[in-house]
């Protein structure tokens, strides 16, 4: 299978499943947040930040660091898994160890304990399960981890479902996030097993001691950035209490959907350009560039239309006790465009072998994300929060666009943006200018935004020629 028909169908099958995974989870929150309440929906959403941000040291970047190495030489995967299982249930159970720690320092309340400890143990079987699906990314077989994501969304749904109809409290909500993974887990294990190399468990100092120094700037880096992204909530549970928590994350849930795009599209072009970087600069300055392009027509719309739907959809989604959150959501969306594109160049930069670079990038956006929140949050609370995540991943694109036109080529990111740019701006006066459905609307604004591209000649022959192949070799 030739590359342009992998990368089709691999994205193809990816996106399908990621459809159904938000659709689905989109769907839990909005029932977990009208059921729990902004208080409670702010205690189990603090649980999932906080024992994501100690995720990272239970994996150490191992995980991205195998797509890259196994997707280079598939001959080592046996033993290279084998390894990594072992180094991982070491890491567990020091995430596990400060995560104790951590929760027992600050005092917080019993139930939030409780919840924060089923929590990490979701966290750390998600982990092992992320470490599978990168052994099935690195053979570019996604068919495999498409249908792990669908059977954890399904499942999860009708478990906070069931919750719901009988009146669990969080505590047992949590629980069910734990189940959920530990089955998903085990379709992995049986995947890995059955269809792909099995792993040798085994201890290997000297590996171990190559991957953990190779794995480390990745995983500095991962850290920096999942505690830039998600220490926000933990600041405002600290500094403002599970209310302001609740408002601040009803918003974010929304975002967090529609990060599907560049989570989709990193993980099916990363072995591919891992390859390009080693044989064809210039299919790898192509897939460059083709991403700014396509992540703008993307991003903009998107961010410009949920600005003006913002109290419609809040009070749809979360009904009136969130009418708090409207405001938040016009300021958070504007992280959407960014982080499509940020997303995609932190891929592109590790494939290039930068982990270095990427260290130095990721403390800096961490430092001022921290820096920034601390000042601001006392003060401002949540929509101080909603501006300094903005401003964060502005920060990110500026010094990530930096770099990467020093290292691969010079992009004209004007000639990229005005032409969806002004297409966004019409669109945005119809949809300001008319008062229909919310569902209507936003259909007629994708046809007029879309119909706007064409006028404009947005895509070049290249980009129809792109197209028409992928689709007859789809």
């Amino acid at each position: 299978m030739n590359t342009a028909k992998r990368i089709f169908k691999n994205t193809s099958i990816l996106f399908i499943a990621q459809v159904v995974n938000y659709i689905l989870a989109f769907f839990y929150t909005i029932y977990l947040a009208r059921y729990l309440g902004v208080s409670g929906f702010g205690v189990l959403t603090f649980g999932i930040s906080f024992t994501t941000i100690m995720g990272v040291t239970a994996d150490l970047g191992l995980s991205i660091l195998a797509v890259r190495e196994i997707a280079r030489d598939k001959s080592i995967s046996s033993g290279y898994t084998g390894n990594l299982i072992v180094i991982k249930l070491v890491l567990s159970s020091i995430t596990m160890g400060l995560i104790v720690l951590f929760m027992n320092l600050f005092n917080y309340p019993s139930q939030t304990i409780q919840v924060v400890y089923l929590l990490a143990i979701w966290m750390l079987f998600t982990s092992f399960t992320q470490l599978f699906y990168s052994v099935f990314q690195a053979y570019e077989e996604m068919e495999y981890q498409s249908l792990g994501t669908i059977l954890y969304s399904i499942l999860l749904f009708s478990g906070v479902i069931y919750g719901i109809f009988n009146n669990f409290s969080i505590e047992w909500f949590a629980l069910i996030y734990l189940i959920v993974s530990g089955v998903t887990l085990a379709y992995t294990v049986f995947i890995q097993i059955t269809r792909f190399p099995r792993p040798s468990l085994q201890v290997n100092w000297n590996f171990w001691k190559s991957k953990l120094t190779l794995a480390l700037p990745l995983s500095i880096a991962s850290i920096f950035s999942t505690i830039a992204f998600r220490v926000d909530t933990v600041l405002l549970s600290l500094f403002q209490g599970y209310v302001v928590v609740g408002l601040y994350t009803a918003p974010y849930k929304i975002i967090e959907v529609l990060l599907f795009i560049p989570s989709v599209y990193s993980a099916v072009i990363f072995p591919v350009l891992s390859r390009f970087h080693v044989s064809s600069k210039e299919s790898f300055q192509l897939i460059y560039v083709k991403s700014i392009k396509y992540m703008i027509i993307l991003g903009l719309p998107i961010a410009a239309g949920i600005t003006i739907l913002s109290k419609d959809i809040i009070l749809l989604l979360y009904q009136s006790a969130f009418s708090g959150s409207v405001v938040a959501l016009q300021i958070l969306i504007w992280t959407v465009p960014l982080l499509l594109l940020t997303t995609s160049f932190g891929i592109i930069l590790i494939s290039m072998n930068k982990q270095v670079l990427a260290i130095r990038l990721t403390f800096i956006y961490m430092i001022f994300n921290i820096g920034v929140n601390l000042v601001v949050i006392p003060q401002f609370s949540y929509l101080g929060a909603a501006v300094v995540t903005v401003l964060t991943e502005l920060v990110n694109f500026t010094m990530l666009f930096y770099y990467l036109s020093k290292f691969i080529c010079r992009v004209p990111l004007h000639k990229l943006i005005w032409k969806p740019a002004a297409a966004t701006v019409i669109m945005s006066l119809f949809m300001i200018s008319v008062h229909l459905n919310i569902f209507i609307t936003v259909l007629l604004a994708t046809v007029i935004y879309l119909a706007l591209l064409i006028l404009f000649k947005t895509f070049s022959k290249g980009d129809y020629d792109i197209i028409r192949k992928l689709v007859e070799k789809g």
